[in-house]
């Protein structure tokens, strides 16, 4: 199984590693924003260089435990925020999806499910894994895979505690016979 990468396209997204440039007092910002991180279950600690650093260089060594890719929009060539493939399970061909998208201009545009249909596109059809999964309480993440054909697949009930309260940690997977090419995220000109 492959690990290198390079960049994955799509129709308005590119992702690809983290570069030195994208270490910035915005992408700091991100990690530190009450609001960025309301729903995350990474929780807003403060975080300083070597914090926002730590994250992806953990992977550097050992690729076929997982990476982070940076998120940039084409249009403008903004890094927008990040996704990563963790907690690979080679023998099981399975690993999970985390996404932050972390500028505010970003938001709401479709551009999550975009990266994350783009990963598990590559994970699918270029790692040869079998099951891409992820463990959420934001109704906005969850809405924005079943969109892409993701399924419940449960729920720890009161798991994450956030803004004073418990909450439910929903469970969704998607399976690589039920990936679709979705012409829309699709690269310009490329066949979906």
């Amino acid at each position: 199984m492959s690990f290198a990468l390079t960049y994955i396209e799509g129709n308005g997204l590119r992702l690809r590693p983290l570069l030195e440039e994208d270490y910035t007092d915005e992408y700091l910002g991100w990690l530190n924003d009450p609001v960025t991180n309301h729903m995350s279950q990474r929780r807003p600690f403060p975080c300083d260089r070597a914090d926002m650093r730590a994250y992806a260089q953990q992977f550097s060594g050992q690729p076929g435990k997982g990476f982070v890719l940076a998120i940039i929009r084409k249009s403008d060539q903004a890094h927008v925020g990040n996704i990563s493939l963790v907690n690979v399970q080679l023998v099981n061909r399975c690993a999970e999806i985390a996404i932050l998208i972390g500028r505010a201009d970003a938001r709401g545009k479709g551009l999550g499910s975009e990266a994350v249909y783009l990963l598990a596109r590559h994970a699918f059809q270029t790692m040869n894994l079998h099951r891409v999964f992820a463990g959420t309480f934001n109704p906005a993440f969850v809405r924005c895979v079943e969109k892409l054909g993701w399924v419940r697949e449960g729920v720890f009930r009161e798991r994450i505690w956030a803004c004073g309260a418990y909450h439910d940690q929903i469970w969704l997977a998607q399976l690589r016979r039920d990936f679709k090419p979705l012409a829309q995220y699709e690269p310009e000109g490329a066949g979906a």
